[in-house]
């Protein structure tokens, strides 16, 4: 008895479980669920498929399912084979049109399954139908849309309209390109698209600024001369536009180009009648030019004679009382005498110092004797060149120097040239018993340095001309104080090439004067600290600091040169870095397909790939996630040069010749060591 309740039970609990899936699969409208019959006859019907295809269930049930498919897929035997082969595979799935009831059609995401029993029988399908005309229609309506942008672009033939990967090759060509620029697609594709450039502005670089413009802000617009297949020139109006992915990543550039020779014709006809009256013009210009030139060169060269013949009149006169005096004659003062014509002989020898600067300036072969600096050991050294002359005049000199070693990668001998210029325009223009203050202390990342005075101040107006060549507050023959104008103009240069800054202050006349000098701290001096503050670094250290070890960095180095590349190989190796080396950018990226490594160090010029290329290049098959540190270290040290660096994927910039610790620590700071 207990035995056949168990089995009632059991009977009745998949019974219910038999209805609670049964009312499951009837409640479903997102999908057309029912069973066939081994013959593909229809056994059951759900809510969805009602839905879908608009058939009740006593209108459907016992009919043959091939009903659901247009004529031409009837006409091919696609029911059938849909059914023989979910028989033999188990399932079939497809995409396609079908029927509803009143003849409209659908697209339908279709799956039958074979059903079997316990003896492998087939006993029926089960059909599961997705309407998906939705999403088809979106699709279909995006195709034909992007089919008609690419028959627009290559059917315009006034413009040429073509694509370019992230280096500048040509990856499309349309109508207008070819007739434009002569070049058939199969000739071009692939090509760099400084093909079109004269010789001359390829040799400039100009392709790869104009993407690098393109890149940092977006898009790039210029006029000039482009080349045709045969040689020929043409005046073209070029647009270039960065295209980037849904996450900001660079993925190629858009370029468009007009050919505007027959405008610039027409304009160059419409400017024919004004060219006599601006030749005219530009002659009266030119005379007025040369004018000037002239006077500031007569001016010039008299204040020149008179700087130089006045400490020569002094040097000369004494001389001579020298010369004439017998020996023991008290009548002259011999130290006074020496003093007088070393003081003034000093002075010629400046004068003469600035005019060979300015002309080293001027032909740009002024150059740094770069080492650390302590910049409190420069600034005290041409404070004592200065006291007696401040003495001389009662000036009291009050000097303020930070005691922290402030250290900067600087020409000891030209910074005190800064210090000293400084130092003697302040008690130049001062009045005797003023004050010349100096202040040297460290602000944040910088060091600055000041010279203030009480004299005689700058006129607002004369301000920003103060750092100009040869320019003087007073310039007329009963000026008080002597000079050529040089030593400010020498100052910036000087302060300039050390990657500073210098600035003049002033109330006005009478209210004194500020000039204040900013340079960055040396980056040794940095690691120095760090190294105080982490006393635990590792004991491998230079004379000033402990460099970080790269023990187990994997780190890959370019450069096209053999001594410069083996250099930064043993540098790195001795820090404990595993170092690869290659002698040009495509093999780098032939090797980071298989090898990732922890940092790259690269040379940027190098031929036929160069650095900026080959980290574009690397940049584009890497994630946003997941980019490889990377170091420029290369002779281009120009602030455009760092910019561009960065803009082509670097995160720094190392110009050589370089420090071997600042570059240890610049690759320690890119992997975290």
């Amino acid at each position: 008895m207990t035995g056949n309740t168990h089995m009632n039970t059991s009977a009745e609990t998949l019974g219910q479980s038999e209805e609670r899936f049964r009312l499951l699969v009837d409640s479903v409208r997102d999908y057309a669920i029912f069973m066939l019959d081994p013959a593909g006859q229809v056994l059951t019907w759900n809510a969805g498929a009602e839905r879908f295809k608009g058939y009740q269930a006593h209108e459907i049930i016992g009919q043959h399912f091939s009903r659901f498919y247009p004529p031409d897929a009837l006409a091919r035997g696609l029911p059938a084979h849909e059914l023989e082969t979910a028989g033999r595979d188990g399932s079939f799935e497809d995409e396609g049109w079908r029927m509803r009831k009143d003849g409209s059609l659908f697209w339908a995401n279709v799956v039958i399954t074979a059903m079997r029993d316990d003896t492998g029988r087939l006993v029926g399908f089960a059909k599961v139908t997705r309407d998906l005309t939705q999403r088809r229609n979106h699709e279909e309506a995006l195709r034909r849309s992007e089919e008609r942008l690419r028959l627009l672009i290559e059917g315009v033939g006034g413009h040429a309209i073509f694509m370019l990967d992230v280096n500048g090759r040509v990856a499309s060509w349309n109508v207008g390109a070819q007739r434009i620029k002569g070049y058939a697609a199969r000739e071009i594709l692939g090509q760099h698209f400084s093909i079109f450039y004269p010789a001359d502005v390829r040799d400039s670089g100009w392709p790869a600024h104009e993407l690098q413009q393109a890149q940092e802000v977006g898009s790039f617009t210029d006029t000039g001369w482009r080349l045709r297949q045969d040689g020929t020139a043409f005046w073209a109006q070029v647009t270039i536009t960065a295209l980037r992915d849904g996450s900001g990543q660079l993925v190629g550039f858009a370029k468009l180009t007009r050919d505007m020779t027959e405008t610039l014709r027409i304009e160059a006809m419409e400017q024919s009648s004004r060219q006599h009256e601006e030749v005219l013009a530009a002659e009266r210009q030119a005379r007025i030019a040369a004018q000037r030139a002239t006077r500031l060169k007569d001016e010039f060269l008299a204040t020149l004679s008179h700087e130089l013949r006045t400490p020569l009149t002094a040097i000369l006169g004494w001389t001579q009382v020298l010369l004439r005096a017998r020996p023991g004659d008290e009548r002259v003062d011999m130290r006074r005498a020496v003093e007088v014509i070393d003081r003034n002989a000093r002075a010629q020898v400046q004068l003469i110092d600035d005019l060979l600067d300015l002309n080293r300036i001027t032909a740009g072969k002024l150059r740094l004797d770069l080492q650390q600096v302590a910049v409190a050991d420069v600034i005290q050294a041409a404070v004592e060149s200065v006291t007696p002359a401040a003495a001389a005049k009662g000036i009291t000199l009050q000097v303020l120097l930070d005691p922290g070693r402030a250290t900067a990668n600087g020409d000891a001998a030209r910074l005190q040239q800064v210090a000293w210029n400084l130092l003697n325009n302040a008690i130049k223009f001062t009045p005797a018993g003023g004050k010349v203050q100096v202040l040297l202390q460290r602000v944040n990342s910088h060091i600055e340095f000041s010279v203030s005075d009480n004299g005689i101040g700058i006129p607002a107006s004369f301000l920003p001309q103060v750092f100009d060549r040869f320019s003087q507050q007073d310039g007329s023959a009963s000026r008080s104080h002597g000079g050529l104008g040089l030593g400010l103009a020498i100052c910036k240069h000087l302060v300039k090439q050390h990657g500073g800054t210098i600035h003049a202050e002033s109330a006005g006349p009478g209210q004194g004067a500020s000039f204040v000098v900013t340079l960055p701290l040396s980056i040794l001096q940095k690691a120095d600290e760090q190294s105080r503050e982490h006393p635990h670094a590792d004991s491998g250290t230079t004379e000033h600091f402990a460099l970080p070890r790269l023990d187990g960095v994997h780190a890959f180095v370019v450069d096209d040169e053999p001594d410069a590349r083996s250099l930064v190989h043993r540098v790195l190796q001795d820090q404990g870095a595993h170092v690869v080396s290659f002698a040009s950018a495509e093999a780098l990226l032939q090797a980071v397909q298989t090898s990732r490594p922890a940092v790259i160090v690269s040379d940027v010029g190098m031929p036929l790939m160069d650095g900026y290329e080959m980290m574009r290049a690397l940049r584009a098959a890497e994630s946003p996630g997941a980019r490889t540190p990377a170091l420029a270290l290369t002779a281009f040290a120009r602030a455009e040069d760092r910019k561009r660096s960065l803009m082509a994927g670097f995160q720094a910039h190392l110009s050589k010749p370089f420090d071997v610790g600042e570059l240890i620590l610049l690759v320690a700071h890119l992997v975290e060591k």
